[in-house]
Protein backbone atom coordinates (compact mmCIF):
# COMPACT_ATOMS: atom_id res chain seq x y z
CA UNK A 1 0.00 0.00 0.00
CA UNK A 2 2.89 2.38 0.80
CA UNK A 3 4.41 1.61 -2.59
CA UNK A 4 1.09 2.45 -4.29
CA UNK A 5 0.85 5.79 -2.46
CA UNK A 6 4.44 6.66 -3.41
CA UNK A 7 3.69 6.07 -7.08
CA UNK A 8 0.42 8.02 -6.98
CA UNK A 9 2.00 10.90 -5.05
CA UNK A 10 4.90 11.17 -7.49
CA UNK A 11 2.52 11.22 -10.48
CA UNK A 12 0.30 13.86 -8.92
CA UNK A 13 3.23 16.03 -7.89
CA UNK A 14 4.58 15.75 -11.44
CA UNK A 15 1.20 17.04 -12.59
CA UNK A 16 1.85 20.17 -10.48
CA UNK A 17 -1.15 19.67 -8.15
CA UNK A 18 -1.20 21.60 -4.83
CA UNK A 19 0.02 19.64 -1.81
CA UNK A 20 -3.45 19.61 -0.16
CA UNK A 21 -4.99 18.21 -3.35
CA UNK A 22 -2.25 15.59 -3.70
CA UNK A 23 -3.20 13.85 -0.44
CA UNK A 24 -6.93 13.81 -1.15
CA UNK A 25 -6.53 12.74 -4.78
CA UNK A 26 -4.00 10.02 -3.94
CA UNK A 27 -6.24 8.64 -1.19
CA UNK A 28 -9.32 8.72 -3.43
CA UNK A 29 -7.48 7.03 -6.31
CA UNK A 30 -6.09 4.33 -3.99
CA UNK A 31 -9.59 3.75 -2.62
CA UNK A 32 -10.95 3.31 -6.17
CA UNK A 33 -8.22 0.79 -6.95
CA UNK A 34 -8.97 -1.01 -3.66
CA UNK A 35 -12.73 -1.13 -4.43
CA UNK A 36 -12.02 -2.52 -7.90
CA UNK A 37 -9.83 -5.20 -6.33
CA UNK A 38 -12.57 -6.06 -3.82
CA UNK A 39 -15.16 -6.36 -6.60
CA UNK A 40 -12.90 -8.73 -8.51
CA UNK A 41 -12.28 -10.72 -5.33
CA UNK A 42 -16.02 -10.86 -4.63
CA UNK A 43 -16.73 -12.20 -8.15
CA UNK A 44 -14.01 -14.79 -7.74
CA UNK A 45 -15.34 -15.88 -4.33
CA UNK A 46 -18.86 -16.04 -5.78
CA UNK A 47 -17.68 -18.42 -8.50
CA UNK A 48 -15.93 -20.55 -5.89
CA UNK A 49 -19.01 -20.50 -3.64
CA UNK A 50 -21.30 -21.58 -6.51
CA UNK A 51 -18.92 -24.43 -7.31
CA UNK A 52 -18.85 -25.53 -3.66
CA UNK A 53 -22.64 -25.35 -3.40
CA UNK A 54 -23.04 -27.50 -6.52
CA UNK A 55 -20.60 -30.09 -5.18
CA UNK A 56 -22.38 -30.15 -1.82
CA UNK A 57 -25.82 -30.61 -3.41
CA UNK A 58 -24.55 -33.43 -5.63
CA UNK A 59 -23.30 -35.55 -2.73
CA UNK A 60 -25.53 -38.29 -1.30
CA UNK A 61 -24.86 -37.48 2.35
CA UNK A 62 -27.05 -34.86 4.02
CA UNK A 63 -24.53 -33.74 6.64
CA UNK A 64 -22.63 -31.45 4.26
CA UNK A 65 -25.97 -29.94 3.13
CA UNK A 66 -26.50 -28.90 6.75
CA UNK A 67 -23.05 -27.67 7.72
CA UNK A 68 -22.17 -26.23 4.29
CA UNK A 69 -25.47 -24.76 3.23
CA UNK A 70 -25.60 -21.80 0.87
CA UNK A 71 -25.93 -19.39 3.80
CA UNK A 72 -22.88 -20.88 5.50
CA UNK A 73 -20.78 -20.72 2.33
CA UNK A 74 -21.82 -17.10 1.77
CA UNK A 75 -20.95 -16.33 5.40
CA UNK A 76 -17.48 -17.83 4.87
CA UNK A 77 -17.03 -15.59 1.82
CA UNK A 78 -18.09 -12.57 3.87
CA UNK A 79 -15.57 -13.54 6.54
CA UNK A 80 -12.78 -13.77 3.97
CA UNK A 81 -13.69 -10.35 2.58
CA UNK A 82 -13.90 -8.84 6.08
CA UNK A 83 -10.42 -10.19 6.94
CA UNK A 84 -9.01 -8.70 3.73
CA UNK A 85 -10.73 -5.40 4.51
CA UNK A 86 -9.26 -5.43 8.03
CA UNK A 87 -5.78 -6.01 6.63
CA UNK A 88 -5.92 -3.51 3.77
CA UNK A 89 -8.30 -0.63 4.58
CA UNK A 90 -6.18 0.87 7.38
CA UNK A 91 -3.44 1.33 4.76
CA UNK A 92 -5.66 3.81 2.92
CA UNK A 93 -5.23 6.22 5.84
CA UNK A 94 -1.49 6.48 5.29
CA UNK A 95 -1.77 10.18 4.46
CA UNK A 96 -4.35 10.73 7.26
CA UNK A 97 -2.78 9.14 10.34
CA UNK A 98 -5.40 10.63 12.68
CA UNK A 99 -8.08 8.47 11.07
CA UNK A 100 -6.05 5.25 11.37
CA UNK A 101 -7.34 4.27 14.82
CA UNK A 102 -11.02 4.80 14.01
CA UNK A 103 -10.76 2.88 10.71
CA UNK A 104 -8.89 0.02 12.39
CA UNK A 105 -11.54 -0.23 15.10
CA UNK A 106 -14.39 -0.31 12.57
CA UNK A 107 -12.63 -3.02 10.57
CA UNK A 108 -12.10 -5.12 13.69
CA UNK A 109 -15.79 -4.78 14.63
CA UNK A 110 -16.69 -5.84 11.07
CA UNK A 111 -14.56 -8.98 11.39
CA UNK A 112 -16.08 -9.85 14.77
CA UNK A 113 -19.55 -9.44 13.24
CA UNK A 114 -18.67 -11.73 10.31
CA UNK A 115 -17.30 -14.41 12.66
CA UNK A 116 -20.39 -14.12 14.88
CA UNK A 117 -22.72 -14.50 11.89
CA UNK A 118 -20.86 -17.62 10.76
CA UNK A 119 -20.94 -19.16 14.24
CA UNK A 120 -24.67 -18.45 14.60
CA UNK A 121 -25.36 -20.21 11.29
CA UNK A 122 -23.18 -23.17 12.29
CA UNK A 123 -24.92 -23.44 15.67
CA UNK A 124 -28.27 -23.57 13.87
CA UNK A 125 -26.82 -26.17 11.50
CA UNK A 126 -25.63 -28.25 14.44
CA UNK A 127 -29.11 -28.14 15.97
CA UNK A 128 -30.65 -29.15 12.63
CA UNK A 129 -28.22 -32.07 12.57
CA UNK A 130 -29.43 -33.12 16.02
CA UNK A 131 -33.03 -32.92 14.84
CA UNK A 132 -32.10 -35.12 11.88
CA UNK A 133 -30.83 -37.65 14.43
CA UNK A 134 -34.27 -37.63 16.11
CA UNK A 135 -33.15 -35.70 19.19
CA UNK A 136 -36.07 -34.13 21.10
CA UNK A 137 -37.09 -30.95 19.29
CA UNK A 138 -37.67 -28.94 22.46
CA UNK A 139 -34.16 -29.77 23.68
CA UNK A 140 -32.71 -28.74 20.33
CA UNK A 141 -34.54 -25.40 20.43
CA UNK A 142 -33.26 -24.67 23.92
CA UNK A 143 -29.71 -25.69 22.94
CA UNK A 144 -29.88 -23.43 19.89
CA UNK A 145 -31.05 -20.48 21.97
CA UNK A 146 -28.38 -21.07 24.62
CA UNK A 147 -25.56 -21.41 22.06
CA UNK A 148 -26.62 -18.33 20.14
CA UNK A 149 -27.00 -16.34 23.36
CA UNK A 150 -23.46 -17.31 24.41
CA UNK A 151 -22.09 -16.43 20.97
CA UNK A 152 -23.89 -13.09 21.04
CA UNK A 153 -22.67 -12.30 24.57
CA UNK A 154 -19.03 -13.11 23.73
CA UNK A 155 -19.27 -11.09 20.51
CA UNK A 156 -20.72 -8.14 22.41
CA UNK A 157 -17.88 -8.26 24.96
CA UNK A 158 -15.28 -8.40 22.17
CA UNK A 159 -16.86 -5.44 20.36
CA UNK A 160 -16.94 -3.38 23.57
CA UNK A 161 -13.32 -4.34 24.26
CA UNK A 162 -12.32 -3.32 20.73
CA UNK A 163 -14.13 0.02 20.82
CA UNK A 164 -12.74 0.92 24.25
CA UNK A 165 -9.29 -0.43 23.31
CA UNK A 166 -9.18 -2.37 26.57
CA UNK A 167 -8.37 -5.97 27.42
CA UNK A 168 -11.30 -8.35 27.52
CA UNK A 169 -10.56 -9.12 31.19
CA UNK A 170 -10.96 -5.43 32.02
CA UNK A 171 -14.35 -5.29 30.27
CA UNK A 172 -15.55 -8.43 32.06
CA UNK A 173 -14.44 -7.08 35.44
CA UNK A 174 -16.17 -3.79 34.75
CA UNK A 175 -19.36 -5.59 33.78
CA UNK A 176 -19.08 -7.64 36.97
CA UNK A 177 -19.87 -4.51 38.91
CA UNK A 178 -23.11 -4.26 36.92
CA UNK A 179 -24.08 -7.88 37.61
CA UNK A 180 -27.09 -6.91 39.71
CA UNK A 181 -28.43 -4.66 36.96
CA UNK A 182 -27.77 -7.33 34.32
CA UNK A 183 -29.59 -9.90 36.43
CA UNK A 184 -32.66 -7.67 36.47
CA UNK A 185 -32.46 -6.92 32.75
CA UNK A 186 -31.94 -10.54 31.69
CA UNK A 187 -34.02 -12.13 34.45
CA UNK A 188 -36.58 -13.60 32.06
CA UNK A 189 -33.87 -14.95 29.75
CA UNK A 190 -31.99 -16.60 32.63
CA UNK A 191 -35.13 -18.11 34.15
CA UNK A 192 -36.33 -19.12 30.71
CA UNK A 193 -33.04 -20.83 29.85
CA UNK A 194 -33.07 -22.85 33.08
CA UNK A 195 -36.75 -23.71 32.68
CA UNK A 196 -36.25 -24.64 29.03
CA UNK A 197 -33.42 -27.00 29.93
CA UNK A 198 -35.60 -28.64 32.60
CA UNK A 199 -38.52 -28.98 30.22
CA UNK A 200 -36.38 -30.60 27.52
CA UNK A 201 -34.19 -32.79 29.72
CA UNK A 202 -37.22 -34.23 31.53
CA UNK A 203 -39.15 -34.67 28.28
CA UNK A 204 -42.00 -32.51 29.56
CA UNK A 205 -42.63 -30.46 26.42
CA UNK A 206 -41.81 -30.31 22.72
CA UNK A 207 -43.00 -28.38 19.71
CA UNK A 208 -46.52 -29.23 18.48
CA UNK A 209 -47.58 -30.69 21.85
CA UNK A 210 -51.16 -30.13 22.95
CA UNK A 211 -51.00 -28.39 26.33
CA UNK A 212 -53.48 -26.69 28.64
CA UNK A 213 -52.42 -23.86 30.95
CA UNK A 214 -55.60 -22.54 32.62
CA UNK A 215 -54.00 -19.46 34.18
CA UNK A 216 -52.91 -18.14 30.78
CA UNK A 217 -56.08 -19.29 28.97
CA UNK A 218 -53.91 -21.51 26.80
CA UNK A 219 -55.38 -24.63 25.23
CA UNK A 220 -53.78 -25.72 21.98
CA UNK A 221 -50.59 -26.65 20.16
CA UNK A 222 -47.11 -25.38 21.05
CA UNK A 223 -45.81 -23.40 18.07
CA UNK A 224 -42.44 -22.21 19.33
CA UNK A 225 -40.17 -22.41 22.35
CA UNK A 226 -37.56 -19.77 23.12
CA UNK A 227 -35.62 -18.62 26.17
CA UNK A 228 -38.31 -16.13 27.13
CA UNK A 229 -41.58 -17.32 25.60
CA UNK A 230 -43.61 -20.42 24.78
CA UNK A 231 -46.11 -19.66 22.01
CA UNK A 232 -49.31 -21.70 22.02
CA UNK A 233 -51.74 -21.65 19.11
CA UNK A 234 -55.13 -22.11 20.76
CA UNK A 235 -57.94 -24.03 19.13
CA UNK A 236 -59.76 -20.75 18.43
CA UNK A 237 -56.65 -19.72 16.38
CA UNK A 238 -55.54 -17.10 18.91
CA UNK A 239 -51.99 -17.05 20.34
CA UNK A 240 -51.09 -17.37 24.02
CA UNK A 241 -47.58 -16.48 25.17
CA UNK A 242 -46.30 -18.07 28.36
CA UNK A 243 -42.95 -17.64 30.18
CA UNK A 244 -41.17 -21.03 30.26
CA UNK A 245 -40.46 -20.70 33.98
CA UNK A 246 -44.22 -20.40 34.61
CA UNK A 247 -44.73 -23.85 33.09
CA UNK A 248 -42.15 -25.32 35.47
CA UNK A 249 -43.18 -23.47 38.62
CA UNK A 250 -46.97 -23.51 38.15
CA UNK A 251 -47.42 -26.66 36.09
CA UNK A 252 -49.42 -27.44 32.96
CA UNK A 253 -51.37 -30.28 31.35
CA UNK A 254 -49.73 -32.03 28.40
CA UNK A 255 -52.26 -34.14 26.48
CA UNK A 256 -49.90 -35.10 23.68
CA UNK A 257 -48.87 -38.33 25.41
CA UNK A 258 -52.51 -39.43 25.28
CA UNK A 259 -52.69 -38.71 21.54
CA UNK A 260 -49.41 -40.57 20.99
CA UNK A 261 -51.22 -43.71 22.16
CA UNK A 262 -53.98 -43.07 19.62
CA UNK A 263 -56.71 -42.44 22.19
CA UNK A 264 -58.88 -39.63 23.54
CA UNK A 265 -60.43 -39.40 26.98
CA UNK A 266 -64.13 -39.15 27.78
CA UNK A 267 -64.45 -37.84 31.29
CA UNK A 268 -67.65 -36.24 32.45
CA UNK A 269 -69.34 -35.64 35.82
CA UNK A 270 -73.10 -35.89 36.27
CA UNK A 271 -74.75 -34.42 39.36
CA UNK A 272 -77.50 -36.72 40.61
CA UNK A 273 -80.34 -35.26 42.63
CA UNK A 274 -79.91 -36.98 46.01
CA UNK A 275 -83.67 -37.03 46.60
CA UNK A 276 -84.08 -39.30 43.58
CA UNK A 277 -81.75 -41.98 44.99
CA UNK A 278 -83.82 -44.72 46.61
CA UNK A 279 -84.05 -48.47 47.11
CA UNK A 280 -86.17 -50.33 44.61
CA UNK A 281 -88.42 -53.20 45.57
CA UNK A 282 -87.88 -56.70 44.17
CA UNK A 283 -90.34 -56.17 41.30
CA UNK A 284 -88.71 -52.89 40.18
CA UNK A 285 -85.26 -54.44 40.46
CA UNK A 286 -86.26 -57.46 38.37
CA UNK A 287 -87.72 -55.13 35.72
CA UNK A 288 -84.56 -52.99 35.45
CA UNK A 289 -81.82 -55.50 36.05
CA UNK A 290 -80.17 -57.59 33.36
CA UNK A 291 -78.03 -60.52 34.39
CA UNK A 292 -75.44 -59.43 31.82
CA UNK A 293 -74.53 -56.30 33.74
CA UNK A 294 -76.23 -56.33 37.15
CA UNK A 295 -73.38 -58.27 38.78
CA UNK A 296 -73.89 -59.96 42.14
CA UNK A 297 -77.01 -58.06 43.17
CA UNK A 298 -79.67 -60.19 44.82
CA UNK A 299 -82.69 -59.48 42.65
CA UNK A 300 -85.07 -60.92 45.23
CA UNK A 301 -84.09 -58.37 47.87
CA UNK A 302 -84.25 -55.29 45.68
CA UNK A 303 -81.40 -52.82 45.00
CA UNK A 304 -80.57 -49.13 45.09
CA UNK A 305 -81.37 -47.53 41.74
CA UNK A 306 -78.06 -45.66 41.67
CA UNK A 307 -76.15 -48.94 42.16
CA UNK A 308 -77.97 -50.49 39.22
CA UNK A 309 -77.32 -47.38 37.15
CA UNK A 310 -73.60 -47.48 37.88
CA UNK A 311 -73.40 -51.13 36.81
CA UNK A 312 -75.34 -50.44 33.63
CA UNK A 313 -73.11 -47.46 32.89
CA UNK A 314 -69.92 -49.48 33.37
CA UNK A 315 -71.32 -52.17 31.08
CA UNK A 316 -72.20 -49.54 28.44
CA UNK A 317 -68.67 -48.10 28.53
CA UNK A 318 -66.97 -51.50 28.28
CA UNK A 319 -69.12 -52.38 25.28
CA UNK A 320 -68.68 -49.06 23.48
CA UNK A 321 -67.69 -49.77 19.84
CA UNK A 322 -64.71 -47.37 19.97
CA UNK A 323 -63.38 -48.21 23.43
CA UNK A 324 -59.57 -48.41 23.76
CA UNK A 325 -58.54 -51.82 25.01
CA UNK A 326 -55.83 -52.15 27.64
CA UNK A 327 -52.42 -53.51 26.62
CA UNK A 328 -49.59 -55.04 28.68
CA UNK A 329 -47.76 -51.72 28.37
CA UNK A 330 -50.66 -49.35 29.01
CA UNK A 331 -53.76 -49.75 31.17
CA UNK A 332 -56.86 -48.03 29.78
CA UNK A 333 -59.00 -47.41 32.85
CA UNK A 334 -62.79 -47.75 32.65
CA UNK A 335 -64.68 -46.79 35.76
CA UNK A 336 -67.65 -44.99 37.26
CA UNK A 337 -67.12 -43.37 40.64
CA UNK A 338 -69.09 -41.41 43.15
CA UNK A 339 -67.51 -38.28 44.53
CA UNK A 340 -68.37 -36.58 47.85
CA UNK A 341 -71.82 -35.02 47.84
CA UNK A 342 -72.07 -31.30 47.11
CA UNK A 343 -74.82 -28.69 47.46
CA UNK A 344 -75.58 -29.30 43.78
CA UNK A 345 -76.08 -33.04 44.13
CA UNK A 346 -74.12 -36.29 44.22
CA UNK A 347 -71.31 -36.22 41.59
CA UNK A 348 -71.10 -39.33 39.41
CA UNK A 349 -68.01 -39.37 37.21
CA UNK A 350 -67.51 -41.53 34.12
CA UNK A 351 -64.01 -42.12 32.82
CA UNK A 352 -62.78 -44.16 29.85
CA UNK A 353 -60.76 -43.90 26.63
CA UNK A 354 -61.83 -44.26 23.00
CA UNK A 355 -59.77 -44.68 19.86
CA UNK A 356 -60.69 -41.56 17.94
CA UNK A 357 -58.11 -38.86 17.15
CA UNK A 358 -60.15 -36.67 14.82
CA UNK A 359 -61.39 -33.75 16.92
CA UNK A 360 -64.75 -33.22 15.22
CA UNK A 361 -65.54 -36.94 15.14
CA UNK A 362 -64.56 -37.31 18.79
CA UNK A 363 -66.82 -34.46 19.91
CA UNK A 364 -69.74 -36.01 18.05
CA UNK A 365 -69.00 -39.44 19.50
CA UNK A 366 -68.69 -38.02 23.02
CA UNK A 367 -71.91 -36.03 22.70
CA UNK A 368 -73.81 -39.12 21.52
CA UNK A 369 -72.61 -41.14 24.51
CA UNK A 370 -73.45 -38.36 26.99
CA UNK A 371 -76.91 -38.03 25.43
CA UNK A 372 -77.42 -41.76 25.93
CA UNK A 373 -76.42 -41.51 29.59
CA UNK A 374 -78.63 -38.48 30.19
CA UNK A 375 -81.62 -40.21 28.62
CA UNK A 376 -81.06 -43.29 30.82
CA UNK A 377 -81.48 -41.47 34.16
CA UNK A 378 -85.32 -41.52 34.21
CA UNK A 379 -85.28 -45.22 33.36
CA UNK A 380 -83.66 -45.91 36.73
CA UNK A 381 -85.83 -43.44 38.60
CA UNK A 382 -82.98 -40.96 38.90
CA UNK A 383 -82.98 -37.24 38.25
CA UNK A 384 -80.11 -34.98 37.24
CA UNK A 385 -79.70 -31.98 39.51
CA UNK A 386 -80.43 -28.58 38.03
CA UNK A 387 -81.21 -25.38 39.84
CA UNK A 388 -84.72 -23.99 39.53
CA UNK A 389 -85.87 -27.44 38.46
CA UNK A 390 -89.62 -27.93 38.47
CA UNK A 391 -89.88 -31.20 36.56
CA UNK A 392 -92.04 -33.87 38.14
CA UNK A 393 -90.38 -36.93 39.59
CA UNK A 394 -90.00 -39.53 36.80
CA UNK A 395 -92.54 -42.32 36.70
CA UNK A 396 -91.55 -45.79 37.82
Amino acid sequence: MKRLFDILTSWLEAAALPESAVRATATFTAALIWVAGCVMLYLLLKLIANHINKKVEDTETKIDDIFLSRKVVNAICLLVISIIITKTVPGLTLLYPNAYKAVTTCCSVLTIGAVTYLLVLESSAFCNFLRMRNVQHAGVLVLRNVLQSIIGAVAGLLIISTILNRDLAYVISALGAMAAVLMLVFKDSILGAIAGIRLSVNGMLKENDWIIVPRYNADGRVEDLSLTTVKVRNWDKSISTIPPHALVSEGFINKERMLDMGVRQIRRTFFVDIESVRKLDAEETARLADKEWCGNIDLSQGAVNLSLFRRWLRHAMRNHPRIAESTPETAMQVFVRELPATPTGLPLEVFFFVRCLDWEEFEELQADFIDEITAAFPRFGLRLYQSMASAAFPSK
